[in-house]
């Protein structure tokens, strides 16, 4: 996965050198949200939290002084009202630029704190797409009297398993250099989010220090995920009956009343509805439906595949 930061001006390289004045508060960011280091790791960002805590802060502030001068420009066209601060008499205009780009700065803020949790969501939704189908493989693969370390190769060099192969490659590429096989699936089970991933694993690390025959590992193994997959399909299937009746009460119940209720109200003298509103109705329905899609594909398990 390529090292990046969501949002930041300039290259990896030189957010670097221009974030290094802010690592003392950087460090102070690490404190607050100590989960941010790991969350690093398992987002495979190739970046520490050190550097990305400066990373953030220089990005705030380096928007906050564009849109500062950005929104002070445009509001001084549209607000000429003053406040008196003793002698000095400060525009609107300056107060609500700055506010507004404080306000776009530390949404800013929060959407780069958020996006190694998002990027670990969206790692573990790829990894678990194809695992099922990857373990029965390498079962197929050790039964028929092939060696673990080739039946991960075979994983780790086919296109039909998408993430989970770079995943694995990993681990055949350190284990060609001399580590252990033990090692080098434990770093993988460390460093990956998914915890059907790093259940399967762990327990083909416990069955190899027990001397156990790892086909049987293997097959204990792809029988649990498919138990649990069935369950979260079960647990999908309850919440679409409830996601079905708020989809008919946001896209059918809502705006059927409501347009009625307009109506009714505008046929009395002296209530005016404008059209304005109508189209507001509109935009609210349209996002609604959108947040509706969104509720939807979160609530999707992830071992079901596309």
């Amino acid at each position: 996965m390529k090292k990046s930061v969501p949002f930041a001006p300039f290259p990896i390289k030189q957010m670097k050198i221009f974030s290094e004045p802010f690592k003392g508060v950087g460090g102070k960011i690490n404190k607050m949200f100590p989960a941010l280091k790991e969350n690093l790791m398992q987002a495979n960002t190739g970046i520490s939290s050190e550097d990305y805590s400066a990373m953030m802060v220089f990005s705030s502030l380096f928007y906050f002084i564009i849109f500062s001068v950005v929104f002070v420009v445009l509001f001084s066209k549209l607000v000429t009202t003053f406040s008196i601060l003793g002698p000095i008499r400060i525009p609107h205009s300056i107060l609500v630029g700055l506010v507004v780009a404080l306000a776009v700065a530390g949404l800013m803020f929060v959407q780069m704190l958020m996006y190694p949790k998002m990027q670990i969501k969206k790692r573990v939704r790829q990894v678990e797409r194809n695992l099922v189908f990857a373990l029965r493989a390498m079962l197929v693969q050790m039964r028929s009297g092939v060696s673990l370390f080739n039946a991960l190769s075979m994983i780790a060099s086919s296109d039909r398993f998408g993430y989970l192969s770079e995943e694995l490659k990993e681990a055949v590429d350190n284990i060609s250099t001399g580590m252990s096989e033990e090692k080098a699936l434990q770093q993988i089970a460390l460093k990956n989010p998914s915890p059907y991933l790093r259940k399967a694993i762990w327990q083909i690390i416990n069955g190899m220090k027990a001397g156990a025959y790892i086909s049987d590992v293997l097959s204990e193994s792809v029988s649990t995920i498919v138990r649990e997959q069935q369950i979260g399909i079960q647990k999908y299937g309850n919440n679409l009956k409830i996601l079905s009746l708020m989809y008919l009460m946001i896209g059918v119940i809502i705006p059927a009343l409501g347009i009625t209720f307009l109506i009714v109200i505008g046929s009395f003298p002296k209530i005016e509805i404008s059209e304005i509103l109508f189209w507001a109705l509109l935009g609210g329905l349209v996002l609604a439906e959108f947040m509706f899609m969104g509720i939807m594909k979160s609530k999707r398990p992830n071992l079901m595949s596309e």
